[in-house]
């Protein structure tokens, strides 16, 4: 079976096994599977979850983030010997049973190295007066990158944005399941949104499916049939 090994300066202290099916949550709140008693830990830190034959741990918007073998990261399949870094403890994921049955592309499993892990970093290590501040002198353009890498990434310069597989869309995605218009990127004030069209629309967020009308934060990945695109905020 799957597990974790929960380690503290190379000392290893508990082993959880992981269970298909079930949802294991890690962060410090006491209703947690996996609690880590540390202040840079959030309440509801990260998840693992399986889907689809292979496992996969996702930041639940954290403070000071998750990182996988060092890579800071919002959504990632794991592979046996992944080290999950949160706070000063890690997390190594044990799968000696070797159960990953889909392989995704490496534009698609290493989809967030996108991030500009230093600029990241920087800004996790100032306190929150400071990252205002710099919010205010950075100027940023919404964009949606597609995770096959075979369209060049969009840029969204209005304040809806269709996506589908009529010929009016601005992002048009071709396939059975597909809608006319699948789904409409929202953008109001300085929040994006996405929404499906309709109770049919069968969207994902993070890879999970979601049924109404959803804020994006940065680097989510949306979606849509069998096409995957991540938002994200590009730094002019």
């Amino acid at each position: 079976m799957p597990s974790l090994i929960l380690s503290y300066n190379d000392e290893e202290l508990h082993t959880y096994p992981i269970e298909k099916g079930l949802l294991l949550t890690i962060g410090r709140s006491d209703q947690n599977d996996i609690i880590i008693d540390e202040t840079a830990v959030s309440n509801v830190h990260a998840e693992i979850e399986f889907e689809v034959g292979n496992y996969y741990i996702t930041d639940i918007q954290s403070k000071n983030g998750t990182f996988v073998d060092g890579e800071l990261v919002i959504s990632r399949k794991l592979k046996n010997g992944n080290i999950i870094s949160i706070g000063n403890y890690s997390l190594r994921f044990q799968n000696e049973d070797n159960e990953d049955h889909l392989e995704e592309s490496d534009s698609v499993s290493q989809a967030t190295m996108m991030i500009d892990t230093s600029f990241h970093r920087s800004r996790l290590a100032k306190s929150l007066g400071d990252i205002s501040e710099e919010k205010e002198k950075i100027k940023t353009q919404a964009m949606l990158t597609f995770l096959d890498g075979t369209r060049e990434p969009f840029a969204i310069v209005t304040s809806s944005i269709s996506i589908g597989k009529e010929s009016a869309c601005d992002i048009i995605i071709k396939g059975l399941f597909i809608g006319k218009t699948s789904a409409v990127l929202l953008q109001k004030e300085e929040a994006f949104y996405i929404k499906p069209s309709t109770e049919k629309s069968k969207i994902k967020l993070n890879y999970k499916t979601i049924k109404a009308e959803t804020v994006l934060k940065d680097f989510d990945v949306i979606e849509v049939g069998s096409t995957k695109m991540q938002f994200h905020l590009k730094i002019l």
